[in-house]
């Protein structure tokens, strides 16, 4: 018997992104192959938190790349990557540097538009956690 562990995410607009996250083949059943393997369990579930990681960090910059003012994109100027700690593991998450629309005369030259979310490189509950 064949098993395959599937991650699908549907954006506000419907479409979606899949991605397999596993697949494991059972023969026979004994008590030893009954469920999941401690490291099928944490191979399942890294690959879980890094496409959900991945597709929220990937919308968040989607939805920021045009200048609220103005609408014109903004350019890139660097790219990047931080990574954060949770409570399942190191996630990385894309952390680039865009440069200021030019309607936009004030302030720095660039920013980091994962600097609204991304104030930490751990997670709440993960330092809750620590500190209990």
């Amino acid at each position: 018997m064949k098993f395959r562990v599937e991650v699908i995410s549907v954006n506000d607009e419907g479409s979606e992104q899949r991605r397999d996250v596993m697949e494991m083949e059972r023969d026979g059943l004994a008590v030893e192959t009954l469920g999941l393997s401690l490291a099928e369990g944490k191979a399942i579930l890294r690959g879980v938190q890094d496409f959900v990681a991945s597709q929220q960090t990937s919308e968040d910059l989607r939805r920021r790349r045009r200048c609220p003012n103005c609408g014109q994109r903004h350019h890139s100027k660097a790219a990047g990557t931080s990574t954060v700690e949770t409570v399942f593991g190191p996630v990385a998450v894309p952390n680039p540097r865009w440069e200021r629309c030019p309607c936009q005369t004030e302030g720095p030259k660039s920013f980091r538009p994962t600097a609204t979310w991304l104030q930490g490189r751990t997670s709440p509950e993960r330092l809750y956690l620590e500190s209990k």
